[in-house]
């Protein structure tokens, strides 16, 4: 009897997690980035606006952080966490308007339109 109870008992179990939804890969918009000490630059990093001023990045190693952009200031700080963003800076060399900053051992370089139009400027 025990045994049929404990059957049962499983059922809802497996079928909420057969209903849950799969995470995929993170929605957003490829930037480029360099993971790692020696890393060359490619496009494997993922922006993810959220809040207004705040965004996501998600690395290709499935590793994300968030942050906080200031564009009067032109300032990026991390959300999380207590290191600190270095060599922020726009990329004027091409006037392409880019921002380049490094986080740890990961540099990012990016349009920050997406994330200066959401509401903190």
């Amino acid at each position: 009897m025990s045994m049929r109870i404990s059957k049962f008992a499983l059922a809802p179990v497996l079928l909420l997690a057969a209903c849950a939804p799969e995470s995929g890969a993170p929605e957003g918009i490829a930037i480029q980035c360099a993971v790692g000490e020696d890393a060359g630059w490619d496009q494997t990093c993922i922006l993810e606006p959220s809040a207004p001023g705040e965004f996501t990045i998600h690395n290709p190693d499935d590793s994300f952080q968030r942050f906080r952009y200031e564009a009067a200031r032109i300032t990026i700080t991390p959300i999380d966490g207590a290191d600190e963003v270095s060599n922020v800076r726009i990329n004027m060399s091409d006037n392409d308007g880019l921002i380049e900053f490094t986080f740890r051992n990961m540099r990012y370089r990016f349009d920050p339109t997406p994330i200066a139009s959401s509401g903190n400027e």
